[in-house]
Parts: structure tokens; C-alpha cells; sequence
């Protein structure tokens, strides 16, 4: 093959792959059959390994302190996984797409069922199982007698009191487990167990660890469940979940590092899957930790098809309020789930997806169509814009309530994002497109300007991307500036990005690319390459020329906190002459007493610290009620500011009120705003945090 051509279509790839969204599922799974396990037990067949990309991290929980983290840390550094770790739960992104794996430490359960916020709560929970379900390794250490797991019920795991202080190989599994730290398991094998686990008799897992006896007659713990796991793996969806009952911050510590290091190795169950390379493309994420369905052929779909026909073309044809479709999608699920043959329940709930959103209920289609796409493999970006034009035909009907509308909004923004996280810019502003007919005029105008405001800041990359495959397909002598132009300046991919514009044949790009790419830690050199990127910048135009001026920015910042202060003050105003697009969030409220605002790329946390609780903020004059909603999300109809806001260097104009309003910014790149009214009463309040993107 010729290698342009080879170029077109890895690009292609890059592109093109399509990404699962996942919605949490259509109920929670409990316990209906399970048991203890056996000591004879067989093992499964091997799970799927957990493969990840060069830029995925390892996310750890701390738990119990940091010494587990630090532990986690020195394993990564080893196996070049990036590693990252937060003190609890309660500083868990909404987004956790740039993880691998995270690992929940000692007793760091304990948030999800003793914090006081349980709207925060189940929204962390619905973060990480919509992580596993795309593809992400969580895993749980355990917490005291297997407190607070009640919602792991979801992944076919339940706790309970029974502890023990031994452990048992299981042949086959555990000297995967164990590889290369062999001379770090303890002996005699002791390791405490604070509960005990039973998993769902119809999950699919692996046992890789059991409890022991101690052979001691004497040892009152080893009568309850001593063949029960010590550290058992389950496949869930995309992604794994695994859970030991033990804290490591109680005499379990040495199993740290064997857990991080057998998870950098993809989780192998086998033996065979030890040397298996584990680190991939982003773009092959989703093909290699896909399930593999059953093959669709053509004949066979033409079979369930006639098949469908045959039971419900009447039903189909006769349905004409949303109640009936409605109902008719139920009968449909039911069939598709009685049925035995793969391929006629595809199709039966395809359909049903279509009968769930012609009749009102774009939630249950865009739900049903995610839990498909973890069985099958199809073009997940064709069937979610046949649904946005089944949503758009049903708007003349007059069956897209306010709250399927939002749906719809909501839902159609999250598949944008996924598009263009992978850098489908076409496919995102084309669903985009597509969900806008769906909101019509008499909607509230906040969904459909949410629409248009994603559309508008997407439109000019996707058009970007449409132009370079379209020059690909010609310019056959510069592929690697062109691609590495469009990954860099223009995505902020610039990992992907800068190695194809060093090997590139424009000499002003590849020479500032080689540079970028041997960059030390010296300052002068951060401000030389910020100088040389904004002197880039203005030979090009459009995007590319803001994406040159963003790295201006990155190599300024990079060099503010090590330059002298009377320096500081000249690179603040370099960053300012850039001009990059500005976001604003404008507050208004009403405050008696004193409060704390957390700003995050996720969203805007409310801390009161005393006084009365404002009965309603405006941000950007969309209403919050903090004493509801502590946590203000940014994404779907709440969506304040474009995922890619800087929030470093941010500017504060107080326009009224009499007390205190102050910027502050941490080190985990939070945004801060301190409030403090003083005086007896409360007072009218309003001010504008501007940010650069």
C-alpha cells in the first residue's frame, strides 16, 4: 500500500472511531443469585485484559492517607503510567476519561454512604460506573466489616461482617497476580480480611486471591467463608471492577504495589495474557476493550427482520399516540429479551429504540441504545442520529414534553463531547445539527441556546477537519505538517500533534516543534518557545492561530512562578496581549453571612460557612439554588463555560455589593471565590469572573 495512503487511513481511524456513551443502566442489578465460593472451584474462562492509552493515568483514592498513594506512585513511575491521586471521593471529576484505573484506598468507600450530600454522592457513583462501563479498571480496597458497599450491589458485589487474617493461592490465577513480586508475599500468608465478599452468581470473574485458614483449631475466624475471595475481578460492560476486602493501611500494605503493577499489565487473568502489550492508540481504546458480539451477516439480518415483521408489523403500523409506542417498545424489550437468537434481539431493539423515542421518551432510546452498543458492534454514530431525526419528527407531534426536550439536550451534548474528545468534529456538530429541529421555538430558550452555543464553538474545528481530509486526498507531499497542525493548534492534542510536525516539511513549524519537543525545565527557555509560539502565530489564521497562541500561554504560565516579581507583571501582560477568546460567569445573588465558591472545568461548588443560604444565584442568569444543588455540574442544560476554559490566571470585576468578594487559586487548579458579608442584614451582590479559553 502506498504510504500516504497507509497515512489516510491511520487518520481515518483517528477520526472516524466511534465512542460509547454510556447512561447508567436500565436498573439496579442486585443480588438474585449468589453464593460463596468453593475451594475446588474451577476457574473461569480469562477476562478481556483492560488496555489503555500512553496518556491515561492511575487515579488513587487515598483513603486511610497517603502512604498507600505514594506506594501506588513509585509502581507507576516504574511502569510509565502517569499517576495522579485526591484525598477522597468527594474530589472526584465528573469526567474521569483520562483515567485508566482508579483505585479506591482504605475505608475511601465510607464517603458514599456517610456523606452528608447524597445528591453528590450519587453523582460520584454515577461517574464511576459510567467509567467502567466505558472501558476504565475501578478498583476497591476495602473498608470495615464491608461498610457502606450497598450501591457495588450494581456490579454484582455484596459485602458483608466476616473478617480473617490468612490468604490462599488460587491455581492459575494468583501467581498471575503475583508476577514478578513474588519475594514481597508475607510468611506465613497473612493478611487481614475487615468482611467478606459474594459476587453475583451470573457475573462473569476471576478469583485471584482467596481467604485462608490458619490451620489453628482455636481461630474462631476461619469458620466463616475462609474460601471466599481476598481479591476477586469482575467484567463489567467495557471496563472491569475488582474488589479485596482488605485495608492496606492495616497490615495489607505490600499488596499495593503487586495490585498497581498487575493492573498496569491490562488485569490479566491468565497466564497467557502476561506479555501482551496493553498500551494503544486513544483511537483503538474502544475497539480493543470492546466485548466481542456475534457477527452480524446480512442474511441473518434479513431473517430477524422478517421475523420482526412477522410478530409486530400490525402493532408498528396501528401505534400513533406516544402512550402506544410507548408501550409497544416494552413488548418489543420483552421479545428481544426472551429470545435466544443474538441477532433477532439486535434488531428488536433497535427498533424498540425507535418506538421509545417516537413515543416521547428519548431517555429509555438513548439508554437502551448504550447498553446495545456494550453487546454489539455497529455504527453507534449513524444509530444515534437516525434517533435525533426520530426525536425531530416527533416534535411536530407535539410528544417532546419539557423534560423529554431536556433529555434530548442534555443527552445530544454529552455524544457532541465524546465526538469530540476523539477528535470527530464532524460528527459532533452533525448531531448537534441534527438535535436542534428537535427543540422547537416554543422549548425554553435556554436548551436550545445551549445547542447553538456548542455548534458555534465546534463548527469552525469541524470545518477544519473536513478541509484537512479533504487535502489529505491531494497533498500527498506534506501529510505530517498538515495532520500535525490539525492534532496541535487546532485540537490541543498536542502530544499527537508536535512529533508529526517535527517530521513535517514546513522549516518555521518543524524547527518550533523540535524545540517544543526537547524543552527543559530552564525558564528562559519556557519564555524563548512562548515568545517564538505567539511570533508563530501570527503567520497563520483561524484556528490554527489561536491553538499557536494557547501554546504561548502554556510556556508563559509554565515560567511565571519560577521568574523573580518584578518579571511576573511583564509575562501577565505578554499573556494579555494575546487576546485569546474570554469566557465570563456573571453571579448575582442575595448573601447574609459568608460562603466559599469552588470553580472547576466539572463544575461550581457551594460552601456555606454561615448565615442564611441564598434562596437563588444567577450565573449567567440561569437560576441555582445552592441550598439544593451544592454542586452546579458543568455539562448538559447546566453547562456554563466550553470544557477547554483556562482557569488560570482568572480576573474579578465586582460590580456591586458591600462586603468582601475575592479570587483565590489553589493547587488543584480550582478557581475560588471567597465571600464574606459582614455588616447586619444582607445585601444585593454581583460580579464577573472572566476567564481565557
Amino acid at each position: 500500500m502506498h504510504l500516504m495512503s497507509t497515512r489516510i487511513l491511520l487518520f481515518t481511524a483517528c477520526l472516524a472511531i466511534t465512542c460509547v456513551f454510556s447512561v447508567p443502566g436500565l436498573s439496579m442489578l442486585g443480588i438474585s443469585r449468589s453464593r460463596v465460593f468453593a475451594a475446588e472451584q474451577e476457574p473461569k474462562p480469562q477476562l478481556r485484559l483492560q488496555y489503555r492509552s500512553q496518556n491515561q493515568a492511575l487515579l488513587y483514592v487515598a483513603g486511610q492517607g497517603q502512604a498507600e498513594a505514594d506506594k501506588a506512585k513509585a509502581i507507576c513511575d516504574e511502569r510509565n503510567l502517569p499517576f495522579r491521586s485526591i484525598p477522597t471521593l468527594e474530589s472526584l471529576p465528573l469526567d474521569c476519561s483520562s483515567e485508566h484505573a482508579i483505585i479506591i484506598g482504605s475505608n475511601a468507600i465510607d464517603f458514599l454512604g456517610w456523606h452528608e450530600d447524597k445528591t453528590r454522592t450519587a453523582e460520584v457513583f454515577e461517574t464511576l460506573e459510567r467509567f467502567v462501563a466505558q472501558g476504565g479498571h475501578l478498583f476497591f480496597f476495602g473498608s470495615y466489616n464491608g461498610r457502606n458497599s450497598e450501591q457495588l450491589q450494581t456490579f454484582g458485589i455484596q459485602t458483608t461482617h466476616y473478617h480473617n487474617d490468612y490468604f490462599q493461592q488460587v491455581p492459575g490465577r494468583t501467581e498471575v497476580l503475583f508476577k514478578g513480586y513474588e519475594t514481597s508475599i508475607p510468611s506465613p500468608p497473612l493478611v487481614h480480611s475487615f468482611g467478606n465478599v459474594i459476587v453475583a452468581e451470573d457475573r462473569e470473574f476471576a478469583v485471584m486471591l482467596k481467604r485462608g485458614k490458619s490451620g489453628d483449631p482455636d481461630d474462631r475466624k476461619a469458620e466463616h467463608d475462609p474460601d471466599s475471595p481476598a481479591l476477586v475481578t469482575i467484567a463489567y460492560k467495557r471496563g472491569r471492577v475488582s474488589y479485596s476486602p482488605v485495608e492496606p493501611h492495616s497490615s495489607g500494605m505490600w499488596l499495593v504495589p503487586i495490585v498497581v503493577n498487575w493492573i498496569a499489565q491490562g488485569a490479566p487473568t491468565n497466564a497467557n495474557q502476561i506479555h501482551e502489550t496493553v498500551v494503544v492508540p486513544e483511537s483503538m481504546l474502544l475497539v480493543r476493550n470492546s466485548p466481542r458480539g456475534p457477527t452480524l451477516l446480512r442474511n441473518d439480518l434479513q431473517q430477524a427482520q422478517t421475523r420482526f415483521q412477522e410478530l409486530f408489523a400490525t402493532q408498528v403500523a396501528s401505534a400513533n399516540a406516544p402512550d402506544q409506542h410507548q408501550s409497544l417498545a416494552q413488548k418489543i424489550v420483552d421479545e428481544a429479551t426472551a429470545t435466544t437468537d443474538l441477532v433477532e434481539r439486535y434488531v428488536f431493539l433497535r427498533v424498540a429504540c425507535q418506538q421509545f423515542a417516537t413515543g416521547g421518551q428519548f431517555a429509555k432510546a438513548a439508554m437502551l441504545l448504550s447498553e446495545l452498543s456494550n453487546e454489539y458492534q455497529f455504527d453507534l454514530h449513524h444509530a444515534r442520529s437516525k434517533l435525533l431525526q426520530v426525536a425531530d419528527e416527533s416534535a411536530s407531534d407535539d410528544k417532546n414534553g419539557t423534560d423529554n426536550l431536556q433529555d434530548i439536550v442534555e443527552i445530544t451534548l454529552g455524544w457532541a463531547n465524546e465526538s469530540a474528545k476523539r477528535h470527530q468534529y464532524v460528527n459532533a456538530t452533525q448531531l448537534l445539527s441534527l438535535a436542534k429541529p428537535a427543540v422547537p421555538n416554543t422549548a425554553p430558550q435556554s436548551l436550545s441556546r445551549l445547542l447553538v452555543s456548542r455548534l458555534d464553538e465546534l463548527q469552525p474545528i469541524a470545518e477544519s477537519e473536513a478541509s484537512i481530509m479533504s487535502g489529505l486526498e491531494s497533498a500527498l507531499d506534506a501529510p505530517n505538517t498538515q495532520l500535525g497542525k490539525f492534532f496541535a493548534l487546532t485540537c490541543g492534542d498536542w502530544q499527537r500533534g508536535l512529533p508529526l510536525i517535527a517530521e513535517g516539511n514546513d522549516p518555521l513549524f518543524q524547527s518550533l516543534a523540535k524545540k517544543d519537543l526537547a524543552a527543559s525545565d530552564d525558564t528562559e527557555a519556557h519564555l524563548e518557545l512562548a515568545d517564538d509560539w505567539r511570533a508563530a502565530s501570527e503567520t497563520l489564521t483561524g484556528t490554527e492561530a489561536t491553538g499557536a497562541k494557547k501554546r504561548a500561554r502554556h510556556w508563559y504560565l509554565a515560567a511565571l512562578p519560577k521568574r523573580p516579581g518584578s518579571e511576573r507583571e511583564q509575562i501577565q501582560s505578554q499573556i494579555g496581549k494575546l487576546n485569546l477568546p474570554q469566557t465570563s460567569l456573571t453571579f448575582e445573588l442575595e448573601l447574609e453571612g459568608a460562603a466559599r465558591m469552588e470553580i472547576t472545568a466539572e463544575g461550581i461548588r457551594w460552601i456555606h460557612h454561615y448565615g442564611l443560604m441564598p434562596s437563588n444565584v444567577k450565573l449567567n442568569d440561569e437560576p441555582w439554588i445552592p441550598g439544593d444543588v451544592p454542586y452546579f455540574r458543568n455539562s448538559g442544560v447546566t453547562r456554563f463555560m466550553p470544557v477547554e476554559t483556562s482557569l488560570q490566571m482568572p480576573q474579578l470585576q465586582k460590580l456591586r455589593g458591600r462586603g468582601l468578594v475575592a479570587l483565590e487559586r489553589n493547587e488543584d487548579g480550582q478557581v475560588i471565590v471567597n465571600l464574606n458579608d459582614v455588616s447586619t442584614g444582607s445585601d444585593q451582590y454581583r460580579f464577573t469572573i472572566v476567564l481565557t479559553r
